[in-house]
């Protein structure tokens, strides 16, 4: 039984210094990858630091603004269907259905722009 106890211990301790690393990352990478489409909102980790840590990340797509909160070790994700301004549909989901919904929407995303970026050039074009 301990020996159950503390592997799990062990694994949400690595979970934990991990979850930072894969926020800080997946920051930087929609950032650089979606610029536009994404906002990062991070806090100074005290008043006369340089250094800072993020406390929220939002990626507007067509269909969705996906949603990821970071509060201490706590990671929520959220998914929202918003039309103008006002929100339809809030669904907390999990991390992993989270990612999964959102690399779907970017993929849908980006061939409605490749579908228009090929339209206008055939229209100039042609």
């Amino acid at each position: 039984m301990s020996t159950d106890f503390e592997q799990n211990t062990a694994w949400i301790r690595r979970a934990q210094t991990d979850m930072k690393a894969f926020v800080e990352g997946l920051a930087a990478r929609l950032e650089g990858d979606v610029p536009g489409f994404v906002e990062v909102e991070r806090k100074k980790d005290g008043f006369f630091a340089k250094t800072s840590h993020i406390e929220s990340i939002i990626i507007h797509t067509n269909n969705n603004d996906y949603i990821l909160k970071k509060e201490g070790v706590h990671i929520s994700t959220v998914r929202t269907k918003t039309v103008r301004g006002i929100v339809l549909k809030h669904e907390d989901l999990s991390l992993s259905v989270w990612l999964e919904s959102l690399v779907a929407d970017l993929a849908d995303l980006s061939g409605e722009m490749q579908g228009a970026s090929n339209t206008l050039h055939d229209f100039l074009m042609g």
